[in-house]
């Protein structure tokens, strides 16, 4: 019983395999139409486009003469409304540029090493003579 159905599933894909093939070779069915129909829908078809293209840019045109007409009749409402009664804005002071001669004085430290070291090396009598060293030599 197997062995049939798998024969008959074989047998019928390999028709199918068949009639797509022979389908293939053959050319597709024109829709009927004339080459004077043809072209007459293309050009109906370029003139609708070009209406329609015609209208949406008359339509941007008028939003945008409306938005441009609502702007100039807000910026002329809008000069001098509250600015007139106001007087003018004075003008900042000038800057002085400062120049001092901190740069060429010389800096040196007013404490010493020996002061940053704790009270138990001080008493220590070998750190004391190295101390004494170092801030001799410097």
């Amino acid at each position: 019983m197997n062995r049939i159905i798998g024969l008959i599933f074989i047998l019928s894909l390999l028709a199918t395999s068949v009639f797509v093939g022979m389908s293939a070779g053959e050319p597709t069915p024109s829709n009927g139409l004339s080459k004077a129909a043809l072209k007459e829908i293309e050009r109906r078809k370029e003139a609708y486009k070009k209406k329609k293209l015609d209208e949406c840019y008359a339509n941007a045109l008028n939003n945008v003469a409306q938005m441009v007409d609502s702007a100039l009749l807000e910026q002329a409402l809008f000069i001098g409304a509250d600015t007139m009664s106001r007087p003018d804005r004075p003008d900042r002071p000038i800057t002085e540029t400062f120049s001092s001669n901190i740069e060429h004085l010389p800096i040196r430290p007013w404490l010493k090493k020996s002061d940053f070291i704790s009270p138990f090396q001080k008493k220590d009598t070998f750190a004391v003579d190295s101390l004494k060293i170092r801030d001799s030599m410097k």
